[in-house]
């Protein structure tokens, strides 16, 4: 059964199957029913649900406490590191996966060059607004330029100036299921329809697709409250018991004038260096007992962490050593998943809106490129630069290109002298060799320099091949090792059993990379 809504709001239900028997997807949505039956059949207006937008005098109001809250030094310091964390980072259009066609790509260059122009950094930094609004709108402003249609301009407008209206007889849907309205002098309830491709809008945190969005201003708005009004109060405290009240004493017997000259004494020891008094009065200082003045600080620093907690998703607190480290790292690692994630929604809205706007203007029928943040993880240069002195040890070379590669910046290899440094083997062939005096190396360093290196690795080639030969016709390393004392019955055993264990070693790593040994 099928459930079909009516443009009055009734339903009816007909009886839908394929052309096997079996029941067809039902295609339309039947849970728009009970959407209205919520809203009403008269007024279709979406109400925000958000508490402070509503409780806080509506929308014009409301989102002005969320402004306020940018005011907290602590919300501003987080709140823009997250969105430089974002707007730090390149970005490019691209074509849709697997379309190389010449006109997928003039789209995403066309597109590329428009954002560029309109200044892609500054529109990033202020939509990001949303995610402590809920909603960013920009109104956009295009401009003919020759045969092209550019967006020349998208101007930052407050969204309490729109409604959202549920199921809109017109075709002005911006997100889904809802129509957005302009509010007017002279339509200020349901306002009036808007040109379509005209407002950007911007969405962070929606529940139950309302198009008003649920920013993190919600949870900030308490902890903000909070350290305010200990402030406040720390700030009254620090007036009332920073300084000392002073304490005037008189005699039993004195006369009102003295009285008087003695307050006004009092007063003026608030601010003058020194006072003079009557003899027989006298004025002393008393200081209060300021137990548990830090209260107010511990008060202030817990708010500011949850601030940063919620924001940056810090998880790290008092602490030391490795715990403290540890936790930096998973903050880190945060830090990160959320710059994706405001990278993917925001370029989610961008490739739903404006990037199709450019080419349906420009290129009608034209692929949709998408426009993204390049967001890659930080690499671990010591673990790469270990990982590559193992490989050399065991006798592999990196080269010049994944040098630059992995570690970035222009490099040079250093001049080696001769050309028997550069000879891969020759770590084996020292394993498998006695030990030479210095005059003797000397000599066979001299000829091997003398030896051009094309005609070096012949050489070297036949002179393993008996041991190699010896180490893949063996069925094990006890055999290999009988075969390799035949081939040099002077070298120690335990010196030959190491060169074996590191030669084999080797020869399998190699294998493995090439691809010429299956692992096991």
């Amino acid at each position: 059964m099928t459930i079909s809504t009516t443009p009055s709001g009734t339903t009816n239900s007909t009886p839908t199957t394929g052309g096997d028997g079996q029941n067809a997807p039902v295609l339309n949505e039947i849970s728009i029913v009970a959407r209205q039956l919520i809203l009403g059949s008269y007024d279709r207006l979406l109400p925000s649900d958000d508490t402070l937008l509503t409780r806080g005098g509506g929308n014009q109001r409301g989102l002005k406490l969320y402004d306020e809250l940018e005011r907290d030094p602590k919300v501003w310091e987080a709140f823009q590191k997250r969105k430089l964390a974002l707007t730090a980072r390149n970005w490019k259009v691209s074509p849709p996966e697997g379309d190389t066609s010449r006109a997928a790509r003039k789209a995403a260059d066309m597109v590329g060059a428009q954002l560029q122009e309109l200044g892609f950094d500054q529109l990033t930094t202020t939509m990001l607004d949303a995610t402590i609004r809920g909603l960013t709108t920009h109104e956009v402003i295009w401009r003919r330029d020759g045969a092209e249609i550019v967006l020349d301009e998208a101007i930052d407008v407050e969204p309490w100036i729109f409604q959202f209206m549920f199921k809109p007889d017109e075709d002005d849907f911006i997100f889904a299921r809802t129509g957005v309205r302009l509010l007017t002098a002279g339509n200020y309830h349901d306002g009036e329809k808007v040109p379509q491709r005209k407002f950007l809008m911007h969405r962070f945190g929606a529940k139950y697709n309302n198009p008003w969005g649920l920013g993190l201003g919600t949870r900030l708005f308490w902890p903000v409250f909070f350290k305010r009004q200990g402030i406040q109060f720390w700030l009254a405290f620090a007036e009332r018991f920073g300084t000392p009240v002073p304490i005037g004493k008189y005699p039993n017997n004195a006369q009102p004038g003295e009285k008087a000259t003695l307050r006004n004494a009092l007063r003026a020891f608030q601010q003058e260096a020194s006072i003079m008094v009557p003899a027989g009065m006298d004025i002393s200082l008393l200081e209060a007992a300021r137990s548990g003045i830090d209260t107010y600080e511990k008060l202030c620093r817990y708010m500011d962490e949850q601030i940063e907690g919620i924001i940056l998703g810090k998880a790290n607190g008092p602490g030391s050593g490795g715990a403290l480290a540890s936790a930096i790292n998973i903050d880190n690692e945060v830090r990160l998943e959320l710059t994706k994630a405001d990278g993917d929604l925001l370029s989610d809205s961008l490739n739903r809106s404006a990037v199709r706007w450019i080419v349906d203007y420009n290129m009608p029928g034209a692929a949709y490129p998408r426009v993204s943040r390049i967001i890659e993880e930080p690499k671990d240069v010591k673990a790469m630069a270990e990982t590559k002195k193992v490989l050399f040890d065991m006798g592999f070379r990196p080269t010049l290109e994944s040098i630059k590669q992995d570690f970035g910046g222009d490099y040079d290899l250093v001049p080696t002298k001769g050309a028997a440094s550069a000879i891969a083997p020759g770590a084996v062939i020292a394993d498998f060799a006695d030990p030479l005096p210095p005059a003797d190396q000397a000599a066979v360093d001299a000829l091997l320099a003398a030896i051009a290196e094309d005609q070096l690795q012949p050489l070297m080639a036949a002179l393993l091949a008996p041991v190699l030969k010896a180490i893949r016709e063996s069925a094990g390393h006890q055999q290999a090792l009988e075969r390799l004392v035949e081939l040099f019955p002077t070298m120690p055993l335990d010196d030959l059993q190491q060169a074996l264990a590191r030669a084999m070693f080797a020869m399998d790593t190699w294998g493995r990379l090439n691809g010429d040994v299956e692992a096991s």
